[in-house]
């Protein structure tokens, strides 16, 4: 088949960080011998202007403004982008409008489509998309600004659209999965809970060190307890609390990577309270395997904002589990659906530091963490995209006679 697939972000470069998880759907689509044609917006950064080549995948970029104002996407991820940059909210209209344009003249070609983040993609393409398989994926930004919209008509009315358009939903948690039902009305709601389906998005197998790790751990002068955070430095990931739990952890190092505007501020909380932190920024390929294999756990301390937003089932924790880190998380979004407390990890409740601290504390027993790492190696195989890819397929392929079974 040739499968269109329209999203809102995209990797620009191999290993780029925003929109990853896209690549590797499509990529586990191609591996099964279709061929993609992915609809996204384009970089406002000059260098990233050729779109990036990947095998079985055609990626076109979607001009949506001049280049100056084409800041919506990429960054810190839209929600953030409108919140710091008042020329963010610029783009918003003109890119559906070009993403309108863009799938008219695609579509024709089209076998099936995806559309990854379903505000706006799943609503262009339930317009002008028809009598070919789609499936909607919707994340936790989709969720979050449909229960924000001020008129609770159009919540209901954006719901439906979405739901009635597509053949099948599919939600990377079972909460973003009931919340979105919860936006339907009680006849709506029953026609889509049977298309409506729940799956994190997949990783790739961990590809073999390339060092032991002992010796990792000396290159990267690692030499005592390394808890590890991997992700955007935002309001949500909480890594403020990773950093008040450390600093009551003498012996305890935390590796913090990734980028984003808390970064200042963590970096002064870290020496204002003298815990032992270390920034390394984003990490990609190679060296983003070494700390992930050189790290004695993993933390994601995320939170529930004061406006309600949330995780939805962060790719990080998966990639962690992968490489046989114990996690400790908190007990937010649907982080529960993949980290089961004293079997492949711990969960905490959010925004107690005392309680991530006790729960790193624990980890000190080798035979707990041993367990914690062998439970979490078999649950992210679950998760390698060879392993969803197939029911990715019979998802796209289902229609209303003939429905797929559940995830």
């Amino acid at each position: 088949m040739r499968i269109g697939l329209l999203t809102t972000s995209f990797p620009r470069v191999e290993g780029d960080v925003p929109g990853h998880f896209v690549l590797g759907f499509a990529r586990a689509l191609a591996a099964r011998g279709h061929t993609l044609e992915v609809l996204a917006p384009e970089p406002h950064e000059p260098r990233f202007t050729a779109p990036p080549a990947f095998p079985g995948i055609d990626v076109r970029w979607v001009r949506y403004a001049p280049r100056v104002l084409e800041r919506t996407f990429y960054g810190d991820g839209v929600l953030d982008n409108l919140r710091t940059d008042k020329r963010a909210l610029l783009g918003l209209a003109p890119f559906v409008l070009a993403l309108a344009q863009a799938t008219r003249r695609a579509a024709p070609e089209w076998d099936a489509v995806v559309s990854h983040w379903a505000l706006p993609c799943a609503l262009v393409a339930g317009e002008l998309v028809r009598g070919r398989p789609q499936l909607a994926v919707l994340h936790s930004a989709d969720v979050f600004v449909l229960e924000r919209l001020p008129a609770p008509a159009l919540r209901r009315v954006l719901a439906a659209r979405i739901a009635t358009r597509a053949d099948a939903l599919l939600f990377s948690s079972r909460d973003l999965r009931r919340r979105f039902l919860a936006l339907l009305d009680p006849l709506a709601r029953a026609a889509a809970a049977t298309r409506a389906h729940v799956c994190p998005m997949g990783i790739d197998p961990a590809p073999p060190s390339a060092a032991p790790r002992a010796a990792l751990r000396a290159r990267l002068g690692l030499t005592r307890p390394t808890v590890l955070s991997l992700g955007r430095l935002i309001a949500l990931k909480g890594v403020q609390h990773a950093v008040d739990a450390v600093a009551q952890l003498p012996d305890t190092e935390l590796v913090v990577a990734g980028y984003g505007p808390e970064q200042a501020r963590l970096e002064a909380q870290a020496r204002r309270t003298g815990a032992r932190v270390r920034f390394v920024g984003p990490l990609h390929g190679a060296e983003k395997e070494a700390w992930l294999t050189a790290a004695d756990a993993f933390v994601l301390p995320s939170i529930r904002l004061p406006d309600g937003r949330t995780e939805g089932m962060p790719n990080a924790v998966l990639e962690a589990m992968e490489h046989g880190l114990p996690v400790v998380a908190s007990d937010v979004g649907g982080v529960c659906d993949v980290v089961r407390s004293g079997d492949n990890g711990l969960l905490v409740p959010p925004g107690e530091p005392a309680a991530l601290r006790d729960a790193l504390r624990t980890l000190e027993d080798r035979t707990l963490r041993a367990r914690l790492a062998r439970g979490a190696r078999e649950t992210a195989g679950l998760y390698h995209w060879s392993a969803i890819a197939p029911r990715l397929e019979e998802l796209l392929c289902a229609r209303d006679d003939d429905p797929p079974a559940a995830f």
